[in-house]
């Protein structure tokens, strides 16, 4: 990473914790409250600290997972480890994986691609560190570095396909954020509040939307990154934007079904009913997904650096700086049961069978299930 991306990197991560944390505001208490589910953790394991935001990976039965230098998988129904492979440097981009070929980026910059037993097939070094996740689909390897570029690789030869980059601002948030495929499109958040759907074979844009509009006359105040990943169901597409709001699509013609202010942290999670979203304060509101009209709006935990939500059988969970996870009924937002894990809980949990999989930034990775 060069001198000047690191410097713009430690400015805008700056220029975030002073905009989002000033004044100074102490966690809300955990509330107590009646459990009207019970969670059950399947298994646990525990890998080496994670740095930056990484995600678990799930495909099938396998989790890839990464903490440290080492990439894992393990089986997602019984937490055993199935293979490992270390790097020279750490991991602080990842995990993207179609359960054949699977993708870290590294802090000194390479791209490291695994075949299916756990083997380096190849590498490449990128123009920065990892911004996000890589995207593993259509016999490509897809990875967006921290200059906004897009590029996809052939995933058997490392061979370059296409690229794609539009500008950058002067200042952008350092935040969780993910790029989405779908069918044969992907799905990337733009620092300037848009959504930019490029073919995935060939690089080209064909479709973007706002998500939300800059205001502000300071560039601090015309900060609309796009965070987290777009959430994607049935013709529905949703994203959210940092001093923004959430925004859905209507897939099918490209209109704007509804948006609704928020100043959000996260992407949104969909449901057959809800649309979620979480603003940087903490609270955590519930849209329906066809009016945009707010169903609740949980401010139980509020400052508790509340991450990502995820759709769970009958709830929608969010995890917090402390470890909690907390579950919350789709139908009212109230808590339901609450469940700790190691370590702040900063990226988004990945569904799998009757629960999903977590990651923690001390390394814990686990498995939550309601049945």
């Amino acid at each position: 990473m060069s001198t000047k991306l690191k410097i713009a990197a430690a400015v805008a991560a700056a220029v975030l914790l002073s905009a989002c944390s000033s004044p100074k505001h102490e966690p809300m208490p955990l509330v107590n409250f009646t459990p009207s589910m019970e969670v059950t953790e399947v298994w646990s394991k525990g890998l080496s600290s994670a740095e930056g935001f990484l995600v678990p990976a799930v495909y099938d039965d396998m989790v890839f997972a990464a903490g440290g230098k080492t990439l894992t998988r393990l089986n997602a129904r019984t937490g055993e480890t199935e293979w490992s492979v270390s790097f020279d440097s750490p991991i602080t981009g990842g995990v993207g994986s179609d359960g054949y070929v699977t993708a870290v980026g590294l802090w000194d910059g390479n791209l490291e691609v695994v075949d299916a037993e756990g083997k380096v097939s190849w590498e490449k070094k990128l123009t920065t560190e990892l911004a996000s996740p890589p995207v593993v689909s259509h016999g490509l390897v897809i990875a967006r570095t921290m200059d906004t570029r897009v590029s996809a690789f052939e995933a058997s030869s490392g061979e370059l396909q296409w690229t794609y980059q539009k500008s950058q601002p002067a200042l952008t948030v350092r935040l969780p954020t993910r790029m989405l495929a779908h069918d044969n499109f992907l799905l990337v958040g733009q620092p300037n509040g848009h959504i930019v759907i490029l073919d995935i074979a060939s690089g080209k844009p064909v479709f973007e939307f706002q998500v939300a509009q800059a205001k502000g006359v300071t560039e601090v105040e015309r900060l609309v990154d796009v965070v987290g990943a777009p959430a994607f169901s049935e013709n529905l597409v949703c994203a959210a934007a940092f001093q923004g709001a959430v925004t859905c699509v209507d897939s099918t013609n490209g209109q704007t079904k509804w948006t609704q202010k928020i100043d959000a942290v996260a992407g949104p999670a969909i449901d057959e009913d809800n649309v979620y979203a979480v603003s940087v304060n903490g609270e955590v509101q519930a849209f329906y997904r066809e009016s945009g009209e707010q169903r609740w709006s949980n401010k139980t935990m509020l400052y508790r650096g509340v991450s990502a939500p995820v759709v769970f059988p009958g709830a929608v969970a969010v995890g917090d700086e402390d470890g909690y996870v907390h579950f919350l009924s789709p139908r009212t937002g109230e808590e339901m049961a609450r469940v700790r894990l190691s370590g702040p809980i900063v990226t988004q949990a990945q569904p799998f069978s009757a629960g999903a999989i977590f990651q923690t930034s001390k390394g814990e990775v686990a498995y939550l299930s309601n049945r």
